[in-house]
């Protein structure tokens, strides 16, 4: 199974990962914190999922959302039905059942026309209309048409999209460099891209060349030239050549980033333990966590941990920070 990074995949990992859900708890208001002695206004709360961007981070009055600033100062007022936060300048915001776009004037510079409008990245974003899929630029203009059953986004210049129920890539161009014969695929990721085929999963190149047979039942992107794999009901470790760096006896691993893996074992009365491993398979972060949300833990050099009914920080050494 694979989860992509929109909302109707996101990743490819083990399909296990899937009971590993995000905590809400733990993504709540964790970016958020206003500069010292400073409160915000009474009946104004952080949004769910929030962080300052820009400056700006989103805030909740009366079921309506709106920006702050790191003084508690509302910037924007909040007039809208959701909102993202701000990325390249522009924050998506929903209203009256449609999606647009906002400055952090608080002016609408991209109207509100979709029925979905994600972050922008690079000066592009994917936005969603009738059910179909395409990319528009910061000024809105459509730079890929909006007729994909599903688009993911460009990286390292190609874009997975899909028709009828089959996967390929397309370039900035709008030309499909890719055909569609895979079942569901994701972003290349240093040259390579992870695809399934007829229930298995396997690595191509950008000249849709077989790098990595074809023949697992999940895999994780390539990151430092090592990816997460699963055969056979176990876990490993591969390299770019396939080899097989260690077996894993970890229920769920997920991708590495930045040299550390989160694993998830399923202890007794399936009961959970979360930790970290390094690129050798050995444990450094001990399994003692009772919840880690994979938010790309240690992106920033610090992770999100739960333990004993508490959330902190912990730095790449397993260390709480304060």
């Amino acid at each position: 199974m694979m989860i992509f990074f929109n909302n109707k995949k996101l990743g490819l990992i083990s399909a296990l990962a899937l009971v590993f859900s995000l905590s809400n708890q733990a993504l709540a208001n964790s970016g958020c914190a206003l500069a010292s002695g400073y409160e915000l206004p009474v009946g104004v709360e952080f949004a769910e999922y929030c962080s300052f961007d820009e400056g700006l981070a989103p805030i909740i009055k009366n079921g309506k959302y709106g920006f702050v600033n790191q003084r508690g100062q509302v910037k924007i007022n909040p007039e809208y039905d959701l909102s993202g936060a701000f990325v390249e300048g522009l924050a998506s915001v929903d209203k009256n059942e449609k999606s647009g776009y906002i400055d952090t004037a608080g002016e609408v510079v991209i109207p509100f026309i979709y029925d979905i409008a994600y972050p922008f990245d690079d000066g592009l974003a994917v936005v969603v209309k009738d059910d179909k899929r395409g990319v528009i630029d910061k000024k809105g203009q459509i730079v890929i048409p909006i007729t994909y059953d599903d688009l993911i986004g460009f990286q390292e210049g190609l874009s997975a999209v899909e028709k009828d129920g089959k996967y390929g890539y397309i370039d900035i161009n709008n030309k499909l460099v890719i055909p569609y014969e895979y079942d569901s695929t994701i972003s290349f990721t240093e040259s390579l891209a992870a695809v399934e085929k007829n229930g298995k999963f396997g690595f191509i190149s950008r000249l849709n060349n077989i790098v990595i047979p074809i023949e697992y039942q999940s895999v994780t992107w390539f990151s430092g030239d090592l990816a997460v794999v699963k055969k056979d009901n176990k876990f490993m470790i591969i390299n770019r050549s396939n080899q097989v760096i260690k077996q894993l006896n970890h229920a769920v691993v997920y991708p590495f980033i930045n040299g550390l893996a989160l694993v998830h074992n399923i202890c007794e009365n399936n009961y959970s333990k979360d930790g970290f491993i390094d690129t050798k398979g050995d444990i450094v972060i001990p399994l003692i966590y009772d919840d880690i949300p994979f938010l790309y833990p240690f992106s920033d050099g610090t992770a999100y941990v739960q333990k004993d009914g508490e959330w902190f920080y912990i730095d790449r050494q397993g260390k709480r920070l304060e």
